[in-house]
């Protein structure tokens, strides 16, 4: 096996597009496995299938689709696309119409520093497995039309063992869409002006690991999907939520940065999550937690300077952290007498010194007055002033990263 291997890489050849065939169509049905097929200065018409084993590069050269259907699509395991400038796909969103379309034969492609623009979809990954997607510069639809009009960025259906890495997605419907995809890593990614910069629907056991996720209607979604590690990921100044959970179970949320958004966090119907040293900051809602959403370990967070640090909607409190330690809430009006690092009193998120400081901020420079310390204490002995609400029974009395939401302000831009 490794002499034939060495063999086929002895006796790969050069294609140049233009001088050893008309096309790129005609360049790839001349070459052999392992071949590689350079497209040159110019633009050359496409579609193109690339249904052998070979290196389709770029030395300048663009392929335009004409607007019709997809403009590259791989068939052949373990074809390179590398460094190609592709666009102008057709806009039928169910064909799937995309720049590239990896086909489910294709196992083991790779896609990697493309330049792609005005397609459908970017990058489709279709029902296959072990397929790479590296460092690609993708730009959807430029007209200003409403983002179900345009497809994604990148697109993972029924996949699994995918990486999915280093990529730049602007101007499309989501940024990467992780659909019923398992056991695969998305990192490192960033994503600007689209709905969610990062969407997982009925995915299970994927790592979603250092992406930034910027300027869109939300920063991650996680939807119906199991067992996913979320770590190290930047979410801000996105319209409406950093990071949304709905019905998302045993996941682990630990490193992330969600900064300056609608709502930081946004829990819907999800259980048995363990959601830990986050830096949740500078967001109108530090976390809205409604539907069901029990049973979660919060702890080691740092909710900092929130509007208001939680929205709860339930019948009866829920409690963050544990007997170790809670989170880091700025707004805790309390002391550490024993200088445990642990508060001796309680938080409560709906508070009256809570909604104090969600109506006035100023209010802020009132913290630790004997005022509010009294009328926190008279309102923890007053049952009936109180409404459900996340309790924290030993919150920490110092953030854990006290400059990570300044980090995270320069990493994102």
């Amino acid at each position: 096996m490794i002499v034939a291997l060495l063999a086929t890489a002895a006796l790969a050849t050069t294609w140049t597009v233009g001088d050893d065939a008309p096309t790129v169509q005609a360049t790839i049905e001349r070459a052999g496995h392992g071949d590689t097929i350079v497209v040159p200065a110019g633009t050359w018409r496409g579609p193109v299938v690339v249904d052998k084993t070979v290196t389709l590069t770029s030395a300048g050269g663009v392929i335009d689709g004409g607007g019709a259907g997809s403009v590259v699509t791989v068939t052949a395991p373990g074809a390179v696309l590398d460094g190609l400038r592709i666009t102008h796909s057709g806009r039928d969103l169910q064909g799937p119409d995309s720049c590239v379309y990896v086909a489910p034969e294709a196992i083991g492609a790779v896609v990697r520093n493309a330049r792609l623009w005005n397609c459908a979809f970017g990058i489709w990954v279709h029902h296959t497995s072990d397929v790479r997607v590296l460092d690609n510069d993708i730009t959807g639809i430029p007209e200003p039309i409403h983002p179900s009009k345009k497809g994604n960025g990148i697109q993972l259906f029924y996949s699994t063992h995918l990486v999915v890495q280093g990529n730049v997605v602007r101007d499309t419907r989501d940024g990467v869409y992780v659909s019923a995809t398992q056991q695969s890593l998305i990192a490192e990614n960033r994503a600007s002006g689209v709905r969610y910069g990062l969407h997982c629907m009925y995915s299970y056991d994927n790592t979603v690991r250092g992406n930034v996720m910027s300027d869109d209607v939300g920063g991650i979604a996680l939807m119906e999907s199991h067992n996913l590690v979320v770590q190290d990921n930047v979410a801000t100044d996105n319209k409406r939520r950093g990071i949304l959970f709905r019905d998302a179970e045993h996941c682990t949320i630990t490193g992330n940065v969600v900064l300056r958004n609608g709502e930081g966090l946004f829990f819907f119907s999800s259980v048995d999550n363990d959601i830990e040293d986050n830096t949740i900051a500078h967001n109108k809602v530090g976390a809205r937690v409604w539907a069901g959403s029990e049973r979660n370990l919060v702890k080691g967070n740092a909710f900092v300077g929130n509007g208001q640090q939680v929205l709860y909607v339930a019948s009866h409190d829920e409690q963050w952290g544990d007997a170790d330690g809670g989170n880091y809430w700025s707004d805790y009006v309390g002391w550490d007498q024993d200088g445990d690092g642990l508060g001796d009193r309680p938080y409560r998120a709906a508070t009256f010194v809570a909604g104090l400081l969600a109506r006035y901020p100023s209010a802020v420079l009132l913290l630790n007055s004997p005022a509010l310390e009294l009328l926190g204490y008279l309102q923890a002995r007053m049952p009936a002033l109180r409404t459900p609400s996340i309790v924290d029974p030993h919150p920490l009395v110092r953030p854990p990263k006290e400059d990570a939401w300044t980090s995270a302000s320069i990493a994102s831009r």
